[in-house]
C-alpha cells in the first residue's frame, strides 16, 4: 500500500523503468443532494450510500451511490416521508482540467 493509500504492484518493463498497475478499478459514482424536514433522519439514509456532507443548518446531505442505481435510488428516497427533494449533483459534469485556463479561447469557455 502506498502513502496515498492506493493499492499497486510495482512491474519493471522491457525498458528498465518502474511502473505502478494499480489492483482496483474506479467505481463510477453519482452524487445525490437530499433535503430532509428533520436532521435525525439522515441514520435512515446512512445504509442507502457513502455520506459525503450534511448540513445540519440547511438540513441537507450529500450522498454517493454508484451510478447505475441514480434513478432507483432516486424514486425510492422521493417516496419517504421524511425527505423533503432530491436532487442529482452535477459535479461531475464541470470541467476540472484547470491546465492552461489562463490562455484558453473566450470563444471556447461556456459561462
Amino acid at each position: 500500500m502506498s502513502s496515498d493509500g492506493h493499492f499497486f504492484d510495482i512491474l519493471i518493463n522491457d525498458k528498465n523503468k518502474l511502473e505502478r498497475k494499480f489492483m482496483f478499478k474506479k467505481e463510477e459514482r453519482t452524487g445525490l443532494i437530499v433535503y430532509l424536514y428533520y436532521n435525525r433522519d439522515v441514520k435512515k439514509i446512512e445504509t442507502i450510500g457513502d455520506i459525503v456532507y450534511h448540513s445540519k443548518k440547511h438540513r441537507y446531505l450529500q450522498l454517493y451511490i454508484p451510478t447505475e442505481q441514480v434513478e432507483e435510488t432516486m424514486q425510492k428516497l422521493s417516496k419517504e416521508k421524511y425527505v423533503k427533494q432530491v436532487r442529482v449533483c452535477h459535479i461531475q459534469e464541470l470541467d476540472t482540467d484547470f491546465v492552461g485556463s489562463l490562455f484558453r479561447d473566450k470563444e471556447n469557455v461556456n459561462i
